[in-house]
């Protein structure tokens, strides 16, 4: 019974080891590649979660997140641009608040696509 307990006890510890080394390495993740300027930018509101080495907000290719614009062409155009990146660390888009209309756009390997809690994607 003593060995059994002592099994036991080790492989709680184990556990509780490789949990802290999970939450340490998402924290570093979130330091390590966060960039200030996408706090202010997503509404000042909460900052993206980045373990991308590369980010860019979908306004920046022209998009217009009033649920009437077609935004087929930015979401593209955003995608492609940092699609370059995917040997670099990768990429992540950020579609902040509002209401994205848009068509079809394929994601690609190595691409985060961050949509703010407060951000719809209307498709057409």
């Amino acid at each position: 019974m003593g060995l059994c307990l002592k099994l036991r006890t080790s492989h709680v510890l184990s556990a509780i080891v490789i949990l802290g080394l999970l939450s340490l390495k998402v924290a570093e993740c979130q330091n390590k590649h966060h960039h200030h300027h996408l706090y202010n930018r997503v509404n000042g509101e909460y900052p993206a979660i980045n373990c991308r080495k590369h980010s860019a907000v979908l306004t920046d290719f022209g998009a217009v997140g009033d649920g009437k614009t077609l935004n087929t062409k930015a979401f593209n155009v955003a995608i492609q641009n940092l699609s370059r990146y995917a040997s670099d660390g990768g990429a992540q888009l950020i579609v902040p608040p509002g209401k994205w209309l848009t068509g079809s756009f394929n994601l690609t390997s190595h691409f985060t696509l961050f949509l703010h809690k407060d951000a719809v994607i209307l498709g057409t």
